[in-house]
């Protein structure tokens, strides 16, 4: 597999979670937090079902795989939709949107702990760079949430960071649609009791503006967007898919010019610069890292 297809598939992502909290955004004007995320979970877990058993899916061949696939769910379904759709009610778009900068850091350092990878200074530079971009634009909207819509946006970003590093060890075992497949499964099982008494209520009183977004939201930066995350993540380190979470807050800032009429900051420019540099600076670093492996195994294979 090209590495190529790698990055274009991490910023497919990227784009697709940017347009996430405007359309949030707009579906709570009818729905609440807990009734929007059963509705998202469940119509993504619908569309995953019927695409893994059209093209003919693997099946899962333990029951320990369930019982992991039902842990990864708690961190990068339950609690990644709960905590950033309850955010949303609290805080800004923009707000929300910057703090998950924070999440290559903490998936770095969540896959340090666990000894997922290993830290270099390469690694730290990219993240380094990417960082101060991320700093710069926390001043353009971070002040204007509430400081508890903060907290549970960067919750959010933690949990993803722990499931973007569990997660890895058993997409050796399954394809990509497999795995996701059954985590937004478990997730609807974990999210049911939450969601259903106010979906019940609200759903109809759902305008068309409401049933737009809510599709946007199930087919697009969720189904998409997480299904082509993993497919990556299967093909890459963690921290590096992690990395590319820093686009977001550029694309998110640039959308919500039009659609949520703010207005944008003149740090956007050297932000975004900053943030592709870490990037970019993280990329090399993979590929280095990938080309020093080889030459260890081939030294090892000709010994």
């Amino acid at each position: 597999m090209r590495p190529s297809s790698v990055y274009v598939a991490l910023i497919l992502v990227q784009v697709f979670f940017a347009t996430l909290p405007i359309a949030v955004k707009i579906a709570l004007r009818d729905l609440s937090s807990p009734a929007l995320a059963l509705l998202r979970v469940t119509g993504a877990a619908v569309l995953f079902l019927a695409i893994h058993f059209a093209t003919g899916g693997q099946r899962v061949r333990s029951r320990a795989d369930y019982l992991r696939l039902a842990l990864y769910s708690v961190f990068g379904v339950i609690l990644n939709q709960l905590l950033y759709i309850t955010a949303l009610t609290m805080t800004t778009a923009t707000a929300a949107q910057t703090l998950v900068t924070a999440g290559p850091a903490l998936t770095l350092l969540v896959a340090i702990l666990m000894r997922h990878e290993s830290a270099t200074p390469a690694k730290w530079l990219g993240i380094a760079l990417a960082g101060c971009g991320a700093l710069l634009l926390v001043g353009v909207g971070l002040h204007q949430g509430s400081v508890l819509g903060n907290l549970l946006a960067l919750s959010n970003v933690t949990a993803y960071s722990v499931y973007l590093v569990i997660s890895r060890g058993i997409l050796a075992r399954y394809n990509a649609l497999t795995v996701i497949t059954w985590v937004f499964v478990f997730g609807v099982v974990g999210i049911f009791p939450w969601g259903i008494a106010p979906a019940m209520r609200e759903v109809g009183g759902m305008g068309a503006a409401t049933w737009a977004a809510l599709a946007w939201i199930v087919a697009v930066p969720t189904v998409a967007a997480y299904y082509l995350n993993v497919w990556a993540l299967a093909r890459a380190e963690a921290s590096l898919v992690a990395m590319f979470v820093y686009i977001q807050p550029v694309m998110t800032a640039s959308l919500a010019i039009p659609f949520l009429g703010e207005r944008p900051s003149p740090r956007m420019i050297p932000a975004t610069l900053l943030i592709f540099a870490g990037v970019w600076v993280s990329i090399r670093a993979g590929r280095a890292a990938k080309a020093r492996d080889g030459r260890v195994s081939a030294a090892g294979q000709e010994g």
